[in-house]
């Protein structure tokens, strides 16, 4: 494949963010455009901010991969990921949006906890900040690497230097124009990323002579959903951890922020309907890819080229069956995916690390907004340095990268925020505990393998949100009461008649 050409058109696409970056940026005057865009979201740009973020290096690289390897099991996983936004967004959009707004115009989950609390001790906040600040340089690494693949598979660059290219090109336009650059910019990747998993399987279907010709006996389970590869039954394992694989977006913060930022609660429905379908109609495709990348590139003899790293499966397809120019386009959608999630979780660590680490928040305190916005900016550099320096020491997998991050990050936010919301007995001692139960037993899961039965497989974010919710609720009824102004507060949020606000 001609570089000359990919390199046009990846040109043009740096281009095309960067003036929505330039253009977004000068309506950002305060932290709160900064973090929410002012809270101002229209219904198809938080739609598709939310769902795209959430998406990431691991649906273009790792999701055809693991149908590549396993087969049209792997049918489940897509549909555990589709059923999780759509249950963020009916658990979780409409009565966080309120209560943060209720409480003090909470920016941050952190700062919200706080806040819904009464915590005035920190000790939440902090916590929250920590883990959330932890969990972001994974996943962070996670995209730096799977650019890092694309710029290596296409233009020869070592490791080191993609990850420090694709750094670059990622924090330039969010540097430039926070949140709402962010948001914008994950409109126009993500109607890349659909058209591209559109394109490439079916065309895929169109050069193969046997498109959807099963592997013969050594792979008799490939074309079963409900086999492994090997055509054994599915067991329980198997699909404990499918579920955790949903759970991971209701303890999303990049995913939770565009809650908290559409303009109305009259706008969550429809953005949970354009976020769904998206989300399923990407996955499908993205299944499909995997199921018919293998036949494909065995006719075309360049099956090896993926054998030894399945992860690369979307990149070899494109550079043997596309023209440079329309292969470029494709290729884009790889660097779409990496950026709609390195993109938030840039903005989320520099926020996060502003608004509510205290030893920075004392400093923060006494600066103006502007100042504040640049200090942002500056922590942002910063975070995705450390990202970029773990990438390089420590490279791994995409897919062990991404399934920690997504697992604990599940695992440490989803209990406690669902809990926080709708648990008026909740308090800040069970709140604490959850965040680290969560933590702790996601990271156990993420390190160890195997065990009885492949207990040790399971997605981390299973076992850990079970072991958060369990630790959370002993200790909370272990422990005094929330004070009677934190309880006014829950009742004033959740009334029926409550109705919806603004800040």
């Amino acid at each position: 494949m001609d570089r000359s050409w990919i390199l046009v058109v990846f040109f043009g696409y740096f281009a095309t963010l960067i003036g929505i970056a330039v253009f977004r940026g000068r309506r950002m005057r305060v932290m709160s455009d900064y973090v929410l865009g002012g809270r101002r979201m229209s219904s198809f740009t938080s739609a598709l901010s939310a769902s795209s973020s959430g998406t990431s290096g691991w649906a273009v690289l790792v999701f055809p991969a693991l149908a590549f390897q396993h087969g049209l099991v792997e049918t489940w996983t897509a549909l555990a990921l589709v059923a999780g936004i759509w249950s963020s967004w009916t658990v979780l959009a409409k009565r966080l949006r309120r209560y943060t707004i209720a409480a003090e115009d909470s920016l941050t989950l952190p700062e919200f906890l706080e806040k819904r609390f009464g915590d005035a001790t920190g000790t939440v906040r902090t916590v929250a900040a920590l883990i959330t600040l932890f969990f972001i340089v994974f996943y962070l690494s996670s995209g730096l690497i799977a650019g890092s693949k694309l710029l290596g598979t296409v233009f020869g660059l070592d490791e080191t230097l993609g990850v420090v290219v694709t750094l670059a090109a990622v924090g330039s336009y969010t540097f430039i124009g926070g949140f709402l650059a962010v948001s914008r910019t994950d409109v126009f990747q993500a109607t890349l990323m659909l058209a591209a998993f559109v394109i490439l399987p079916l065309w895929l279907i169109v050069v193969t002579d046997t498109p959807f010709e099963g592997l013969g006996e050594t792979t008799p389970g490939f074309w079963n959903p409900f086999t492994d590869r090997k055509g054994d039954s599915l067991n329980v394992i198997f699909w404990l951890s499918t579920v955790g694989w949903g759970l991971g977006y209701l303890g999303s913060q990049r995913v939770v922020q565009r809650f908290m930022a559409v303009e109305s609660e009259d706008k969550i429905p429809q953005s949970r309907a354009i976020g769904t379908a998206w989300m399923l109609l990407v996955y499908l495709f993205a299944l499909l890819l995997g199921l018919v990348a293998l036949p494909a590139l065995s006719e075309a003899g360049r099956l090896d080229d993926v054998t030894a790293d399945p992860e690369r499966v979307y990149l070899v397809a494109t550079q043997v069956f596309f023209h440079p120019i329309v292969g470029g386009l494709l290729l884009s959608a790889v660097i779409a995916a990496v950026m709609s999630t390195a993109d938030s979780q840039l903005l989320l660590a520099s926020v996060v690390t502003t608004n509510d680490l205290p030893f920075v928040k004392r400093y923060t305190s006494a600066l103006g907004a502007g100042a504040r916005v640049r200090l942002a900016r500056v922590l942002l550099v910063v975070t995705g340095v450390v990202a970029a320096a773990f990438s390089i020491f420590n490279p791994e997998s995409v897919f062990v990268l991404v399934s920690y991050a997504w697992g604990g990050m599940g695992a440490a936010f989803a209990p406690v925020t669902i809990m926080a919301l709708y648990w008026r007995r909740f308090n800040v001692q069970g709140a604490v505990v959850a965040m680290v139960t969560g933590t702790a037993a996601a990271s156990i899961w993420g390190y160890y393998s195997g065990g009885p039965a492949g207990i040790m497989d399971l997605q981390p974010a299973t076992p850990g949100c079970l072991t958060a919710v369990l630790a959370a609720v002993i200790v909370t009824l272990l422990t005094p009461r929330p004070s009677a102004a934190t309880v006014a507060l829950f009742n004033k949020v959740n009334a029926p008649s409550a109705s919806p606000t603004r800040p």
